[in-house]
């Protein structure tokens, strides 16, 4: 009986969360024209899909994931429904509930250690990315001044995956400032998000977060950004395979890459409200 009215509880409070979800994907949730080929989805909603998960496990989790994407799409159409991409989104919530199974009592210096080497790392590649491009003289009036396909074999890595992902577009120099924007200031966004996340999970008072327990951004942001990178690798294979078929015949890495940034930035920014819903659920509800 009581494990009976224990899942009835947990079902409620998912529907509660899910229905919020909803209302907020319906009426506070806009596409900014950047960052791939939808645009940039903004929007709060996501962030209450997230807590059934973390509360109770993978299957809450899937299941209010995938029915956020699926009643979001007939609620508020975008583009085409593709049944693949709520399993897909369905699978993310599953992942996301595993990682954070997993990660939750895992010790607190590990956590932020994981966290300040990945912060680390970013920053370095968004420094290198700007030396990078400086050298072969990549900018937003590179298709000004450049004969479309001057590719030099000399050229750095990052300067060739910009030039082939935007240089057959309606736009290309337009395109091209958006992706430099985004392996530049948006690497080095993320990273500095991510430091300051450890700073405020390091300094700042526990009664702010409501939870005895310190450590518990880092831990957050792992499976978030973990669950969110492999959502967005299943994504992008099923846009590229039905709907964007013209991504063919670009590499993958020049259309993974930038769906990856917007992936850890949101996750990045989202870590920190969800630890705060969480810890304001355990002392008020549970």
């Amino acid at each position: 009986m009581k494990d009976s009215s224990l899942y009835v509880r947990r079902i409620t409070i998912s529907a509660v969360f899910l229905s919020i979800s909803l209302v907020l994907k319906t009426t506070f949730s806009f596409y900014i024209p950047m960052f791939g080929q939808n645009g940039m989805s903004v929007g709060v909603s996501g962030i209450f899909s997230i807590m059934p998960s973390l509360l109770f496990g993978p299957v809450y989790g899937a299941v209010v994931s995938g029915l956020s994407d699926f009643l979001g799409y007939l609620l508020k159409p975008v583009g085409t429904y593709i049944p693949l991409m709520t399993l897909v989104v369905a699978a993310g919530g599953f992942i996301r509930g595993a990682l954070w199974a997993i990660l939750r009592n895992k010790d607190s210096k590990k956590m932020r250690i994981a966290v300040a080497v990945c912060s680390t790392f970013l920053l370095l590649v968004g420094i290198c990315n700007i030396a990078f491009l400086s050298t072969d003289g990549i900018d937003a009036g590179f298709y000004d001044h450049k004969q479309k396909g001057n590719i030099k074999d000399n050229m750095h890595l990052v300067s060739k995956m910009l030039i082939i992902r935007t240089i057959d577009t309606k736009d290309p120099s337009g395109n091209l400032a958006t992706y430099i924007t985004f392996v530049t200031a948006g690497v080095i966004g993320s990273a500095a998000l991510g430091i300051l996340l450890l700073a405020a999970d390091f300094f700042m008072p526990k009664k702010f977060l409501h939870d005895a327990r310190k450590g518990q951004i880092p831990r957050l942001l792992i499976a978030m950004v973990g669950s969110g990178l492999i959502v967005t690798t299943l994504n992008t294979v099923v846009l590229r395979e039905t709907i964007f078929t013209a991504w063919k015949v670009l590499p993958f890495i020049a259309i993974w890459i930038p769906r990856v940034i917007e992936e850890v930035l949101g996750n990045t920014v989202k870590a920190y409200f969800v630890a705060l819903l969480l810890g304001i659920f355990r002392k008020q509800i549970a």
